[in-house]
């Protein structure tokens, strides 16, 4: 069974600072930046414990520092375990129907074309 898993960094308690002011441009460039390496962190982490089978789907970066994934409930306590991730599980992956059909409705009903609008005259 497959398990949407949600992965962030594991962050340290207590007071932050504000961070310095900066231009919509940079705060998008860092986020981007922390974010994939915040992916590559955890395919290090899958590829050495040997789940990289375990995992069926991953999330490509994004602005925020979330990494999303289909993986065993194996990978996930493995996750868990990990003291660099925060890591939670949405549902199991067969467990909601999908937002669209994978398979065309095909009618069974027969429709009826008239063949003059089809026809070619010279």
């Amino acid at each position: 069974m497959w398990i949407e898993t949600i992965i962030m960094p594991r962050e340290e308690r207590g007071p932050r600072a504000a961070p310095p002011p900066r231009d919509r441009r940079a705060v998008l460039q860092a986020a981007g930046e922390e974010n994939r390496a915040l992916r590559n962190a955890v395919t290090d982490f899958l590829s050495a414990h040997h789940l990289l089978g375990a995992v069926k789907w991953m999330s490509e970066p994004g602005f925020l520092p979330l990494i999303t994934l289909h993986c065993t409930e194996r990978a996930l306590e493995k996750l868990r375990e990990a003291a660099e991730f925060a890591v939670g599980c949405a549902s199991p992956v067969d467990a909601y129907q999908p937002l669209t059909r994978t398979e065309p409705e095909l009618s069974t009903e027969s429709v009826s074309m008239a063949a003059p609008v089809f026809a070619r005259y010279p």
